[in-house]
């Protein structure tokens, strides 16, 4: 398994690099976004552990043109280490397309950690699963509504890929960081209410159908009735 650092503070650098050789992975370094770049399409790894402030190119512009180009750079998991934790960061970063954010300073066991579980994939489960008329195709990464392509964010996308796995249950706050975001480090925030409202306003035939659990969470319930003192 091969992991690009993207990291301009030298003993960062190295301490990160050291867990992941001695946890058996293929290592390379940059010091910054655009020999980042250059790495990434040379070395082809498969978890890039991203800095936000870095020379020449950030990790935000760094992450946006790697999503945006996938025939260049691949799909590697992105995961982003920064001193910067403000919510409107780490959605900005997460809309982006970064898979994960850890916040500066950070033990590297537990970055190992996350990482072996945005590899294994624990958070994806059928590779197509529909619902009222909503398609959501894990194979060609696509969302259809009555046949017409639905353009979502990455996390919006895994949120409702999440919902669909586990209709009729009730899926907490926390567990749904959990499993998308792959923490609960930011449970005390809105951010999962926030992806919520944005699925339904962009999938209309199933707005109805998530369920706010009043202090618990969400679920999609196959239901004709719906009150919107719920939501």
């Amino acid at each position: 398994m091969k992991v690009l650092i993207v990291e301009d503070d030298i003993e960062i650098q190295q301490l990160v690099g050291y867990f992941f050789k001695k946890d058996g992975y293929e290592v390379q370094f940059a010091g910054d976004g655009l020999d980042g770049l250059k790495f990434l399409k040379a070395f082809k790894p498969e978890l890039v552990i991203l800095d936000i402030m870095l020379p020449s190119l950030d990790g935000k512009n760094f992450t946006k043109i790697v999503r945006e180009l996938p025939d260049q750079y691949g799909d590697p998991i992105i995961i982003m280490l920064t001193a910067k934790t403000e919510i409107e960061d780490v959605l900005e970063g997460l809309e982006l397309g970064a898979n994960d954010y850890m916040k500066k300073p950070f033990d590297p066991r537990e970055l190992i950690l996350r990482a072996k579980k945005l590899i294994s994939g624990e958070m994806r489960e059928s590779k197509r699963v529909s619902f009222a008329g909503v398609v959501v195709d894990d194979e060609r990464h696509l969302v259809t509504e009555n046949d017409v392509e639905v353009e979502l964010s990455k996390k919006e996308y895994d949120l409702l890929h999440l919902l669909f796995n586990n209709k009729g249950i009730v899926l907490s706050r926390e567990k749904i960081l959990d499993r998308v975001w792959q923490t609960n480090y930011y449970s005390g925030d809105r951010s999962v209410d926030i992806y919520i409202s944005k699925l339904r306003d962009k999938l209309k035939s199933i707005s109805k159908n998530i369920r706010t659990v009043k202090g618990v969470g969400y679920k999609l319930e196959d239901r004709k009735e719906y009150s919107s003192k719920e939501r």
